[in-house]
């Protein structure tokens, strides 16, 4: 999605936002009024909306033309717990409306009654049993508040680390146990200031990893995002070196800037692989960590023949490939890649994660979607991100921090 896209992207966003506004709280007012409750409870709701709203364009304006500052994020996360609960609200205010709409249908092409029957008593039976469902289902309004406040205010930098052992059939012996950290979507942009990523580093730092790998996405699209970073990025430090890969929101900016973000990641110490690879040796035994730049949706940078010149089906090689849709379109089968590490899905940001069992949207859009895949001898791992893309916020799919052991097979 390039700069004009996200543009009209953010409109849509506006306009889809002050619609469920105007729906929500037209049925607010239509319950605040009918229980005769005090008529600010559904003023202060309207003047609420309203400075929502002010405050969406004016993070749009922020986010499209300067760089968001901490302050900036703060804003966009209260817009965000204002409006994305109203998605979990709306289908039930929705289905009651039509369910009341086919009631009155009915009810009006009905024929009267010949004889006068106890209708008064039936009615006010009625009556009451819909005024307290009525108010029970304005109760259960507040659960997806508390949710979106959860998931913005506790899991958003609520770091995991994930920990997988992966065999190599071709791994020299010297690298049995080698253990590599990766991280992915780091999106600097949407961090208030250096201290979220500075924890997230900091437990980088206990894991003493040999390498650490960094899986694309550094920005959600200008270069001047990775000042919010600090020098967290620089002090990433692994004895084997620091790889990293780009992904499409690197791409989310002009010719120039591009120029100027890979200068900045690789003036931090980092080797930046893009179609390109580098071979680690203990003695005179070596691995191959390889990087291509990100191909996905509208996007076909990754030169896979220029990538793995040189290397041989007899090598181990890992790879770092932004977007997990590449496994199966180029590497599975094809390759002598034993090892692709993805991120780009996020893990959806929301979903459910309980007693073993995992479910995200994101699984409908990708068949790759979180953890480690397996067919025959060759893997991918997608890391399901440090940042965030949109809405500040995760649910029940908390920021990823993997460690990797590789194992002979």
């Amino acid at each position: 999605m390039n700069p004009p896209n996200l543009i009209t992207f953010s409109i849509w966003v506006g306009v889809i936002q002050a619609v469920m506004d105007l729906y929500v709280l037209s049925r607010w007012t239509s319950f605040v009024r009918g229980n005769d409750m005090n008529r600010w409870w559904y003023r202060s709701s309207w003047i609420v909306a309203a400075v929502m709203f002010c405050i969406y364009w004016y993070v749009v304006y922020r986010r499209h033309f300067f760089r968001m500052d901490g302050f900036d994020v703060f804003l966009f996360g209260i817009v965000t717990l204002w409006t994305l609960p109203k998605i979990g609200i709306l289908p039930v205010l929705l289905i009651r409306d039509i369910v009341q709409g086919i009631r009155w249908i009915v009810g009006k092409m009905r024929r009267p009654a010949a004889k006068v029957s106890p209708v008064e008593t039936q009615a006010t039976h009625d009556g009451t049993r819909r005024a307290f469902l009525s108010k029970a289902g304005w109760a259960t309004a507040v659960v997806p508040y508390a949710m979106v406040g959860n998931g913005m205010y506790r899991t958003l930098y609520d770091f995991k680390v994930h920990r997988i052992d992966v065999p190599l059939p071709n791994l020299p012996k010297a690298f049995d146990g080698m253990r590599i950290v990766q991280i992915s979507d780091v999106h600097a942009g949407s961090f208030p200031d250096h201290r979220p990523f500075q924890e997230a580093r900091r437990m980088i730092d206990e894991l003493k990893p040999d390498s650490i790998v960094i899986t694309g996405d550094f920005v959600n699209a200008l270069p001047r995002e990775l000042t919010t970073l600090g020098r967290e990025l620089e002090l990433l430090k692994a004895p084997e070196g620091v790889y990293a890969s780009l992904g499409n929101h690197d791409h989310y900016n002009t010719a120039e800037e591009h120029r100027q973000l890979i200068k900045a990641i690789e003036d931090r110490g980092i080797d930046l692989l893009v179609n390109r690879h580098r071979r680690l040796s203990i003695g005179n035994e070596s691995i191959v960590i390889a990087g291509t730049d990100n191909t996905g949706f509208k996007q076909q940078y990754a030169r896979l023949g220029s990538t793995l010149d040189g290397v041989s089906e007899n090598d181990a090689v890992i790879l770092l490939a932004h977007d997990p849709t590449y496994w199966e379109k180029a590497i599975l089968g094809k390759t002598p890649v034993g090892l692709m590490l993805s991120g780009h899905t996020h893990g959806g940001q929301f979903g459910v994660n309980l007693l073993g069992f995992e479910w995200s949207p994101a699984q409908y859009v990708y068949k790759q979607w979180a953890g480690l895949y397996r067919t025959g001898s060759q893997y991918v791992y997608v890391n399901r991100g440090l940042g965030t893309v949109g809405p500040p916020l995760r649910i029940g799919v908390p920021p990823e921090i993997t460690e990797i052991t590789l194992r002979r097979a």
